[in-house]
């Protein structure tokens, strides 16, 4: 995802390539170039998402997060984990770089 300062009301869309549906938690943990970081609540996709330069992301196995006011508020590279906790395991995920240009 490329986006620029003060936008929101985009999908960050993170492939996990295992199915999530089962989660009792599922966030998003996002740092800042200033190295501060928010969560926030994902939810998981239900149709397959055709990405740009990706390939599909099969349905139940990526999250969605919708940007809200504020969250792209500084220009640079950004970083994302998704958060996923079941009845038996908490996983985090690598971390997935994105852009927010000035």
């Amino acid at each position: 995802m490329t986006a620029n300062v003060g936008e929101y009301g985009l999908p960050l869309n993170i492939n996990l390539n295992f199915d999530v549906s089962a989660a009792t938690s599922l966030q998003i943990s996002i740092v800042k170039p200033d190295g501060s970081a928010f969560a926030a609540v994902a939810t998981v996709g239900q149709v397959d998402l055709v990405v740009d330069g990706q390939g599909t992301y099969k349905a139940k196995q990526y999250i969605t997060y919708i940007t809200q006011p504020g969250d792209l508020s500084e220009p640079g590279d950004h970083f994302a984990r998704v958060i996923y906790t079941d009845a038996t395991k908490r996983l985090i995920s690598d971390p997935v770089a994105f852009t927010v240009n000035a």
